[in-house]
């Protein structure tokens, strides 16, 4: 976080992303006009040059094509998927018990909290497990996403078996401040865990959406209202998504004419259980969520081309078809880490702790943790990051004040969850909206309602126990 802190002008670019998306509704668009003000701010009528390498440097970044390459991937598994007609043979089998749109919104929810080892591994199966059944009952889109989003980080955060867990513990357990609640990492982490309030509050508050207790606003009650009337299940911005058409013609896929005509699979539950089987395996086995999916690809080459379930054509169809629907998720991580530098040139986070300081004090320490690294994490989605680099800077001010360390560790990993949920543009929201084939800032606008009540909730926790246990 080394920036030149220009003081409250360092809120422009933030503040400006959000009025370019609402009135635009071109993530991309909004991303980069944003991430250049703060360039053309730092830099002043010098920007161009430094702009145009901070946008390589963006798009060669290491951890960045890590997760894009994911995402590439993640494309490909899933029109195999689809295409082999493995997902439909799911959805008919899954129809056996589901009978009306609750029961598929309580079958989300359910296939969320069950596969709870890898955020992107819980979108992948569960979208791919319901989508079908959720189309057949009506269900709108963003509800759909709603729930999947939901149920996705913050079950990996709650369950202490996934990446999420091994990178806080592993922060947590470097700080000094943070012996006195566990002598290892993982100690750790399991004595702080009562104290993820926003985690806990997001799975049980969409249980509640989805039963009725909580009833339907914002972008959710207008995306009811229009499947109602008669609409389709997406908002319009979204049409291009869900349109059948050629497979891989735009990046000049290996297709014949007898792939074209070829006969559409016949759906078998193995066509879907194998190769999903393979990636949850190799995913727990290997730990990484990045070789699950290249073993579960070739799990389908090597199932798929000898059953005459795809013949090589459909396949190398597919495969292109996948790499093109998550183009557009490629590159907005690529723009999102531009934004991302620019801000913290001009000195975003540093400004916020900045201003923030002042109120700092036992009582009211962790609930201005959760707010800060929230606000951070939400304008810049850098999720992993941004709470990598102000726990030790959260920590000894704890420490110092005599704020409760547990509650303050609790407080940054809702911190991390609500950026992940929330921003309109970081990794799980792109993945979900994707896996749901609708447009991710439609989601994200209809989703506010929910969050800002979970939020607001949470932060008044936050607040009543840093008063009882100050």
């Amino acid at each position: 976080m080394d920036g030149g802190n220009l003081g409250i002008i360092t809120l422009i670019p933030a503040l400006s992303f959000f009025v370019f998306a609402f009135v635009t509704r071109k993530c991309i668009l909004s991303i980069m006009l944003s991430g250049l003000m703060g360039y053309m701010f730092y830099y002043g009528p010098g920007f161009f040059m430094p702009t145009m390498d901070a946008i390589v440097d963006a798009a060669s970044d290491w951890d960045n094509n890590y997760i894009v390459i994911i995402c590439l991937l993640f494309g490909c598994l899933v029109q195999l998927l689809r295409q082999s007609n493995g997902a439909t043979a799911m959805g008919n089998w899954a129809r056996n018990y589901v009978k009306s749109q609750k029961q598929v919104l309580l079958l989300t929810w359910l296939c969320g909290i069950i596969i709870f080892i890898d955020d992107y591994l819980s979108i992948l199966v569960t979208a791919n497990t319901v989508l079908p059944l959720a189309d057949e009952y009506k269900t709108p889109r963003e509800m759909l996403c709603y729930i999947i989003n939901t149920t996705s980080a913050p079950v990996c955060l709650i369950i202490p078996i996934s990446a999420w867990v091994v990178f806080f513990s592993g922060i947590f357990g470097e700080q000094a401040e943070a012996a006195v609640v566990g002598s290892s990492a993982m100690e750790i982490y399991y004595h702080i865990m009562p104290y993820f309030f926003y985690p806990f509050l997001c799975v049980i508050f969409v249980l509640l959406v989805i039963l009725g207790v909580v009833p339907k606003m914002g972008g959710i009650k207008k995306a009811y209202e229009r499947v109602a009337a008669g609409g389709p299940l997406w908002p319009e911005s979204s049409a291009a998504q869900n349109q059948s058409g050629e497979l891989g013609e735009v990046l000049g896929a290996i297709t014949d004419d007898k792939a074209k005509e070829e006969a559409a699979a016949e759906p078998h539950l193995w066509a879907f259980l194998v190769p999903m089987a393979v990636v949850i395996v190799s995913t727990i086995w290997l730990g990484d969520i990045l070789y699950g999916v290249a073993l579960g690809i070739f799990t389908c080459f090597i199932t798929y081309l000898p059953t005459r379930t795809m013949s090589l054509g459909k396949f190398c169809d597919a495969c292109y078809k996948g790499l093109e629907d998550m183009l557009f998720i490629a590159a907005v991580l690529v723009t999102s880490l531009f934004f991302r530098n620019s801000i913290n040139l001009i000195g975003l986070p540093d400004y916020l702790i900045e201003v923030a300081a002042p109120f700092m004090n036992a009582a009211w320490l962790p609930a201005i943790a959760f707010v800060l690294i929230g606000l951070v994490c939400f304008a810049t989605a850098n999720i992993w990051s941004i709470p990598a680099v102000c726990t030790p800077i959260i920590l000894p001010l704890a420490a110092a004040t005599g704020a409760s360390i547990p509650l303050t560790l609790g407080a940054v990993i809702s911190a991390a969850c609500f950026g992940a949920q929330a921003c309109f543009y970081s990794d799980v929201t792109l993945l979900s909206a994707s896996a749901c084939r609708i447009n991710n800032v439609d989601y994200a606008v209809a989703q506010l309602p929910y969050i800002g009540i979970v939020t607001a909730i949470t932060l008044v926790m936050y607040i009543v126990a840093g008063f009882v246990m100050a």
